[in-house]
């Protein structure tokens, strides 16, 4: 049976068992992004207490003391160098699920956010999204970088190397990170209307996530005259994998005015499937199961297109509708029920809401 897996994460709520079973991992984009105050210390023989060698974010100097009650280790803990060397070592032992205690004057990178709420008496809160410091932390040893990542989902948060990652590198990243935050500043503060649309363009192709989701957030609320500027983005098939994102910022900025719009766009997709799905094999959807898969992107941008004209209720969509749905029930290879049956029960939808009108 074909399994659509990707179509029912992105298209179908979560269920709570699925977010139960997501421990925190360290994001160096994510993190860097959301922490105030990004340093490189040295640990002391205080548990928990640090002294900061460079400060690659925000206005801690060097020689200040900071405080992370977060980071102390348990009594019990142990060096890195006695970690297991693989991860498949570490899931069969709670090792590896532990800060270790790494001798004073050993180097850490944290990702710090200032606390800004209480209690107050504590100044320092995790970058990480999930709340979890250790999350936060990077550990030097023997000239690797070691973080807390979940390998596996389900699965704990375990201490492994970021291969992918020198200290060098690194702090070229956050730096990056730290400019592009600025430039966004920037792009948001500027004028409702087409000035801005114009400056938020290209964060919509940035690789840093929340650069793209700021910048897809902030088209939205760019008004009518950011219209233009999202039609030329889905008009480029360079923005593809924006698509989806690119049709909900202009229903937002456009309203019901761009039900013409998106009924253009939604013929052509129409015209697409007609040519190319009597063709498709059953289990087209894992043919190609990479972030890039062009079929994947097309049905993606399909589906938010259906969606988008019901929110705006062209009248025009009903007939391109109704062949999309003629089609896609036809089509055993299109109809799955593992979740590729999601465009002809959203088609359905729109019938209806359309015929009422």
């Amino acid at each position: 049976m074909l399994r659509a897996s990707w179509a029912l994460i992105l298209l179908a709520p979560l269920s709570p068992s699925s977010f139960a079973a997501i421990r925190p991992s360290f994001n160096p984009d994510s993190e860097a992004w959301r922490s105030t105050d990004v340093v490189l210390v040295v640990t002391s023989s205080i548990e928990g207490s640090f002294e900061v060698i460079e400060a690659w974010k925000g206005d801690l100097h060097v020689g200040e003391r900071i405080v992370v009650p977060q980071l102390t280790p348990k009594a019990d803990a142990i060096p890195i160098s006695r970690y297991p060397d693989s991860w498949p070592d570490a899931l069969k032992s709670t090792v590896a699920e532990q800060i270790p205690s790494e001798p004073a004057g050993s180097r850490m990178i944290l990702f710090l956010r200032r606390n800004s709420s209480s209690p107050a008496h504590i100044e320092w809160e995790p970058a990480d999204l999930m709340d979890s410091m250790k999350a936060s932390a990077v550990w030097i040893d023997g000239g690797r970088l070691y973080c807390f990542i979940q390998v596996m989902n389900p699965g704990p948060s375990i201490l492994q190397v970021m291969s992918s990652y020198s200290e060098e590198n690194l702090k070229t990243r956050v730096s990056e990170v730290g400019r592009t935050e600025e430039q966004m500043k920037v792009a948001l503060a500027a004028p409702e209307g087409e000035e801005r649309a114009r400056l938020l363009k290209p964060f919509v192709h940035s690789d840093l996530s929340p650069a793209r989701q700021l910048a897809v957030q902030g088209l939205g609320k760019s008004g009518p005259m950011a219209v233009p500027t999202i039609r030329g983005m889905l008009d480029d098939p360079a923005f593809i994998k924006q698509a989806p994102d690119l049709i909900r910022a202009m229903v937002k900025a456009g309203g019901e005015t761009v039900g013409e719009e998106l009924n253009r766009h939604f013929q052509q997709e129409v015209a697409f499937w007609k040519s190319t799905g009597p063709s498709l094999p059953d289990g087209w959807w894992n043919n190609d199961p990479g972030p890039d898969a062009p079929l994947r992107a097309r049905y993606l941008q399909t589906y938010q297109l259906i969606i988008a004209l019901q929110e705006t209720r062209y009248p025009g969509a009903l007939s391109p509708a109704e062949q999309l749905h003629e089609l896609w029930v036809s089509l055993p290879q299109l109809n799955d029920p593992s979740g590729l049956d999601q465009i002809a029960r959203e088609c359905e939808t729109l019938i209806l809401r359309l015929q009422s009108n």
